[in-house]
């Protein structure tokens, strides 16, 4: 117990840190303000009371199935997995995953260039949109569904490893220094903090010109630390992406046999295959489903109202820095506090020795929610912003070429004006929110199950997470459904 309060103790200093990196990092460069939304709010077909308990049922009823289910059936259904569930990431020394991130350090530095020099419109620059859009929105489903693609895809292996090969760093016994083991996670949420401060804070994350200088700011700081600290152990602890995909991939429906080839698996089975995270990893989580989660909530009337600005009036991102600041950095303790609070109190209910030991392992349990609010914020501004993403594409300097041939091509947001489609895009996107809650509840049952020894005692310890679990699933829907301004 006493060696993991450090880590919640420093959770203040852990966020000052961000914050101050992110000031750093947004200072880097000046431009006029632009606004960095999306479409949101649906107006939902029945009454809001209706989704809101139907949905706190669902995952109540699920629960409660899941307390009579005999433990032998779901960990068999979990158990057969895991043997295949591991070594999924590529070879450090294939050639062919040099070759791909090679050729996407080429891409991002295009479009560094193309934020540098091309159109100020971020709707036309190709760099905001691969960012914002494809990057952080699209990116991430993928690796739910495919597995981790950043192994292959980000811009740092190709050039160290030619970079390294050059000052033969690689012919020595390793790096210059060891990144501490005691840092574990830290750097990584330093990093995650700083990307969400800047998405949801800064004055003009869009802005093409002041985002290619924070995306080349961030690539070189990354790229020096690799060379200080290794690239294998930076990545695995120090850049957030890295480390960000590498946990949404564990939930993908994919593993590898004994034979190295890639096989089915039940989705999120990865996961009871993972050793126990640390104190800060469970905190670089919680930190991804509370960036997004504010994300949603920094722009409802309610929240506008409580920091005393007129939504209707909304004075520009200027006047809500400080308090966009603390709210993220609230939001992040408020859920650190609670998932802690939760796991601990069902532990002690249920009786176990050491209650403390489950906050590693549970933490896994909530990157469906994480993934299911991803999906349900941002499916919108997805369904519209690719096709200002293939305009851009066909045109990434704003010369007016059009590489791809689209011709009079125009971007629609008609479907957004239509019931039918409109009735589909809601149903998704709630029905997404109560499956990613209940896929957490299975998941988090099948992991206490291997905590606790008996059946009983892990129903018991899961009675105060389910009860947040239901709790934040109402939250979800009411953010998906409620008035937004800014």
């Amino acid at each position: 117990m006493h060696a993991r309060l450090p880590a919640a103790i420093n959770l203040g200093r852990i966020g000052a840190g961000a914050i101050a990196f992110a000031f750093v990092l947004s200072a880097t460069t000046m431009g006029d303000a632009l606004a960095h939304t999306s479409q949101r709010a649906l107006v939902m077909l029945l009454p809001t009371e209706h989704y809101l308990i139907g949905g706190a049922i669902a995952v109540s009823f699920t629960f409660v199935m899941l307390g009579v289910i005999p433990a032998r059936i779901l960990g068999k259904v979990f158990g057969r997995y895991v043997d295949v569930c591991r070594n999924v990431l590529p070879n450090p020394e294939d050639w062919r995953r040099h070759a791909v991130s090679s050729f996407s350090f080429l891409i991002f530095s295009f479009l560094i260039y193309a934020g540098v020099a091309g159109s100020r419109d971020p709707l036309a620059n190709p760099l905001p949109l691969t960012v914002w859009t494809l990057g952080w929105v699209g990116l991430t489903l993928a690796h739910a569904l495919l597995g981790n693609l950043w192994a292959w895809i980000n811009p740092w292996s190709g050039p160290y490893r030619l970079l390294s090969g050059a000052l033969k760093l690689r012919d020595k016994q390793g790096p210059p220094f060891t990144l501490p083991k005691r840092l574990g996670y830290l750097p990584a949420i330093v990093g995650l903090s700083a990307f969400g401060w800047f998405e949801l804070v800064d004055l003009a994350p869009d802005d093409p010109n002041r985002l290619a200088w924070a995306a080349g700011l961030y690539w070189s700081i990354n790229f020096a630390a690799m060379l200080v600290f290794g690239e294998a152990d930076w990545r695995s602890r120090g850049e957030c992406f890295s480390v960000f995909f590498r946990f949404v991939s564990l939930l993908a429906p994919i593993g590898r046999n004994g034979a190295g080839r890639i096989v089915p698996v039940v989705p999120g089975a990865r996961l009871l295959a993972e050793p126990p995270p640390s104190p800060s990893a469970v905190l670089f989580v919680v930190l991804a489903l509370a960036t997004v989660s504010f994300d949603g909530l920094n722009k409802t009337f309610w929240y506008l109202d409580l920091i005393g600005i007129n939504p209707l009036a909304f004075p520009g991102r200027s006047a809500v820095i400080w308090p966009n600041t603390f709210g993220l950095m609230l939001m992040f303790g408020a859920m650190a506090s609670l998932y802690c609070l939760c796991v601990v109190a069902g532990a002690r209910i249920a009786g176990a020795k050491d209650p403390w030991a489950g906050l590693g392992r549970l933490v896994l349990a909530l990157l469906p929610i994480s993934l299911a609010y991803h999906f349900s914020h941002y499916v919108t501004v997805l369904l519209i912003n690719l096709q200002y993403a293939l305009a851009a594409a066909s045109d990434p300097l704003g010369t007016g070429t059009d590489l791809l041939g689209l011709g009079n091509f125009h971007v629609t947001t008609s479907f957004l004006a239509d019931h039918r489609s409109v009735k589909i895009i809601w149903n998704l996107v709630a029905g997404a929110i109560v499956i990613g809650h209940l896929w957490a509840v299975i998941l988090s049952h099948a992991i206490a199950i291997r905590l606790h020894d008996t059946p009983r005692r892990a129903a018991i310890s899961q009675v105060p997470l389910a009860a947040l679990m239901v709790a934040y699933t109402v939250f979800g829907l009411w953010l998906m459904s409620t008035p937004t301004g800014a």
